[in-house]
Protein backbone atom coordinates (compact mmCIF):
# COMPACT_ATOMS: atom_id res chain seq x y z
CA UNK A 1 0.00 0.00 0.00
CA UNK A 2 1.42 3.26 -0.84
CA UNK A 3 2.12 5.72 1.97
CA UNK A 4 0.11 9.01 2.10
CA UNK A 5 2.31 12.04 2.71
CA UNK A 6 1.51 14.24 4.76
CA UNK A 7 0.49 18.06 4.10
CA UNK A 8 2.21 21.23 4.69
CA UNK A 9 1.64 22.58 7.81
CA UNK A 10 1.71 19.16 9.22
CA UNK A 11 4.40 17.62 7.55
CA UNK A 12 6.51 20.43 8.82
CA UNK A 13 4.99 20.08 12.33
CA UNK A 14 6.28 16.74 12.26
CA UNK A 15 9.42 17.44 11.13
CA UNK A 16 9.83 19.69 13.94
CA UNK A 17 8.73 17.71 16.66
CA UNK A 18 11.03 14.75 15.57
CA UNK A 19 13.95 17.32 15.47
CA UNK A 20 13.11 18.47 18.62
CA UNK A 21 12.87 14.31 19.96
CA UNK A 22 16.23 13.17 18.66
CA UNK A 23 18.39 16.24 19.54
CA UNK A 24 17.53 15.56 23.15
CA UNK A 25 17.94 12.29 22.15
CA UNK A 26 21.56 12.67 21.34
CA UNK A 27 22.43 15.27 24.50
CA UNK A 28 21.58 12.57 26.75
CA UNK A 29 24.37 10.18 25.22
CA UNK A 30 27.49 10.86 27.34
CA UNK A 31 30.69 11.93 26.12
CA UNK A 32 32.24 8.67 26.72
CA UNK A 33 29.44 6.50 24.69
CA UNK A 34 29.89 9.03 21.93
CA UNK A 35 33.50 8.83 21.66
CA UNK A 36 33.16 4.89 21.77
CA UNK A 37 30.28 4.97 19.46
CA UNK A 38 31.73 7.09 16.82
CA UNK A 39 34.98 5.02 16.89
CA UNK A 40 32.82 1.60 16.05
CA UNK A 41 30.71 3.74 13.70
CA UNK A 42 34.07 4.87 12.16
CA UNK A 43 35.83 1.56 11.95
CA UNK A 44 32.82 -0.34 10.69
CA UNK A 45 32.83 2.16 7.82
CA UNK A 46 36.23 2.25 6.90
CA UNK A 47 35.58 -2.05 6.51
CA UNK A 48 32.83 -1.41 3.97
CA UNK A 49 34.35 -2.73 0.33
CA UNK A 50 32.85 0.53 -1.60
CA UNK A 51 34.80 2.63 0.98
CA UNK A 52 38.26 0.15 0.36
CA UNK A 53 37.79 0.41 -3.26
CA UNK A 54 36.81 4.48 -3.56
CA UNK A 55 39.37 6.51 -4.74
CA UNK A 56 37.35 9.95 -4.08
CA UNK A 57 35.35 9.80 -0.62
CA UNK A 58 32.34 12.47 0.33
CA UNK A 59 32.24 12.73 4.13
CA UNK A 60 31.11 16.07 6.24
CA UNK A 61 32.09 17.89 9.34
CA UNK A 62 30.45 16.92 12.08
CA UNK A 63 28.07 19.13 14.44
CA UNK A 64 29.40 18.17 18.15
CA UNK A 65 26.23 16.17 18.33
CA UNK A 66 26.68 13.67 15.18
CA UNK A 67 28.82 10.65 15.30
CA UNK A 68 32.62 12.07 15.19
CA UNK A 69 34.15 10.78 11.64
CA UNK A 70 37.15 12.76 11.73
CA UNK A 71 38.91 9.22 12.33
CA UNK A 72 37.50 7.98 9.06
CA UNK A 73 38.20 11.08 6.90
CA UNK A 74 42.09 10.69 8.86
CA UNK A 75 41.82 7.00 7.60
CA UNK A 76 41.36 7.99 3.75
CA UNK A 77 43.70 10.67 3.82
CA UNK A 78 46.08 7.78 5.18
CA UNK A 79 45.04 5.25 2.45
CA UNK A 80 45.90 8.12 -0.24
CA UNK A 81 42.24 8.82 -1.19
CA UNK A 82 39.95 12.29 -1.96
CA UNK A 83 38.03 13.64 0.78
CA UNK A 84 36.00 15.94 -0.24
CA UNK A 85 33.23 17.65 2.23
CA UNK A 86 30.33 19.94 0.98
CA UNK A 87 30.00 23.62 0.99
CA UNK A 88 26.24 24.71 0.78
CA UNK A 89 24.97 26.72 -1.74
CA UNK A 90 21.70 28.06 -2.12
CA UNK A 91 20.84 28.14 -6.11
CA UNK A 92 18.10 29.14 -8.06
CA UNK A 93 17.53 25.28 -8.85
CA UNK A 94 17.60 23.97 -5.56
CA UNK A 95 20.30 23.78 -2.73
CA UNK A 96 23.38 22.44 -3.74
CA UNK A 97 26.60 20.63 -2.20
CA UNK A 98 29.46 22.06 -4.17
CA UNK A 99 31.75 19.52 -3.13
CA UNK A 100 35.60 20.70 -2.22
CA UNK A 101 39.10 18.66 -1.89
CA UNK A 102 40.39 18.50 1.93
CA UNK A 103 43.90 17.67 2.52
CA UNK A 104 43.86 18.92 5.93
CA UNK A 105 41.73 20.59 8.90
CA UNK A 106 43.35 23.65 8.43
CA UNK A 107 41.30 23.61 5.27
CA UNK A 108 38.04 23.65 7.43
CA UNK A 109 36.51 26.85 8.54
CA UNK A 110 34.04 28.40 7.05
CA UNK A 111 31.09 28.48 9.33
CA UNK A 112 27.92 27.61 7.13
CA UNK A 113 24.54 27.07 7.57
CA UNK A 114 23.54 25.01 10.65
CA UNK A 115 26.44 26.37 12.29
CA UNK A 116 28.50 23.85 10.17
CA UNK A 117 32.31 23.88 9.32
CA UNK A 118 32.90 24.08 5.55
CA UNK A 119 35.85 23.96 3.31
CA UNK A 120 37.35 27.23 2.60
CA UNK A 121 36.83 27.56 -1.55
CA UNK A 122 39.85 29.53 -2.05
CA UNK A 123 42.17 26.93 -0.68
CA UNK A 124 40.02 23.55 -1.17
CA UNK A 125 39.90 22.52 -5.15
CA UNK A 126 35.90 22.29 -6.25
CA UNK A 127 35.74 18.25 -6.86
CA UNK A 128 32.25 17.23 -9.57
CA UNK A 129 29.91 14.94 -8.35
CA UNK A 130 30.82 12.65 -10.65
CA UNK A 131 33.99 11.68 -9.34
CA UNK A 132 32.89 10.55 -6.17
CA UNK A 133 32.87 7.06 -5.56
CA UNK A 134 31.71 6.42 -1.89
CA UNK A 135 28.85 9.10 -0.20
CA UNK A 136 28.47 8.94 3.54
CA UNK A 137 25.76 10.99 4.85
CA UNK A 138 24.92 12.79 7.98
CA UNK A 139 21.32 13.13 9.50
CA UNK A 140 19.09 13.75 12.60
CA UNK A 141 16.88 9.77 12.57
CA UNK A 142 16.40 7.19 10.37
CA UNK A 143 13.91 4.49 9.47
CA UNK A 144 13.05 1.28 8.86
CA UNK A 145 12.20 2.08 4.85
CA UNK A 146 16.00 3.94 4.68
CA UNK A 147 14.23 7.79 5.16
CA UNK A 148 16.47 10.23 6.78
CA UNK A 149 15.40 13.40 8.52
CA UNK A 150 17.95 16.34 7.97
CA UNK A 151 18.21 19.72 9.22
CA UNK A 152 15.56 21.08 6.70
CA UNK A 153 17.33 22.58 4.03
CA UNK A 154 17.51 20.16 1.72
CA UNK A 155 20.80 19.46 0.48
CA UNK A 156 21.49 16.15 0.58
CA UNK A 157 17.97 14.80 -1.07
CA UNK A 158 18.84 17.46 -3.74
CA UNK A 159 22.28 15.74 -3.91
CA UNK A 160 21.13 12.24 -3.52
CA UNK A 161 18.21 12.98 -6.54
CA UNK A 162 20.85 13.92 -8.86
CA UNK A 163 24.05 11.08 -8.11
CA UNK A 164 24.05 8.14 -10.16
CA UNK A 165 21.68 5.54 -8.83
CA UNK A 166 24.93 3.48 -8.36
CA UNK A 167 26.72 5.52 -6.15
CA UNK A 168 27.26 3.66 -2.92
CA UNK A 169 25.55 6.05 0.02
CA UNK A 170 25.68 5.48 3.61
CA UNK A 171 24.10 7.12 6.29
CA UNK A 172 26.61 7.23 9.63
CA UNK A 173 24.04 7.57 12.83
CA UNK A 174 23.75 6.46 16.33
CA UNK A 175 21.58 3.56 16.73
CA UNK A 176 19.35 5.60 19.26
CA UNK A 177 18.53 7.92 16.17
CA UNK A 178 16.30 5.13 14.55
CA UNK A 179 12.61 5.85 14.78
CA UNK A 180 9.87 4.06 13.80
CA UNK A 181 9.41 6.36 10.63
CA UNK A 182 10.75 9.41 9.21
CA UNK A 183 7.93 11.84 8.03
CA UNK A 184 8.67 12.72 4.31
CA UNK A 185 7.75 14.21 1.16
CA UNK A 186 7.95 13.26 -1.96
CA UNK A 187 11.55 14.69 -2.94
CA UNK A 188 13.05 13.56 -0.17
CA UNK A 189 15.77 10.48 -0.72
CA UNK A 190 16.19 7.19 0.85
CA UNK A 191 19.23 5.41 1.31
CA UNK A 192 19.42 1.23 1.37
CA UNK A 193 21.82 2.01 4.29
CA UNK A 194 22.63 2.70 7.64
CA UNK A 195 25.95 2.30 9.70
CA UNK A 196 25.42 2.37 13.35
CA UNK A 197 27.69 1.02 16.34
CA UNK A 198 25.17 -1.58 16.89
CA UNK A 199 24.93 -2.88 13.08
CA UNK A 200 24.33 -2.31 9.44
CA UNK A 201 21.01 -1.40 8.83
CA UNK A 202 19.30 -2.42 5.63
CA UNK A 203 16.47 -1.62 4.24
CA UNK A 204 15.87 -4.94 2.59
CA UNK A 205 15.95 -6.46 6.05
CA UNK A 206 19.38 -7.50 6.35
CA UNK A 207 21.41 -6.68 9.25
CA UNK A 208 25.69 -6.97 9.09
Amino acid sequence: MKRDFLPDPALKSAKEALRRTMRERLREMTPALHAEASLVICQTAAHQAAFVQARCVALFAPLPPEPDVKLLIEEAWAEGKQVVLPLMIKHKTGPELDWHEVTDWDEVVLPGPFGLREPDPLRCPRIAATDIDCAFVPGLAFDHAGFRLGRGGGFYDYFLSRAPADLPRFGLMFDCQRVPEVPRETHDQALKLFITENKIWSVEGQEG
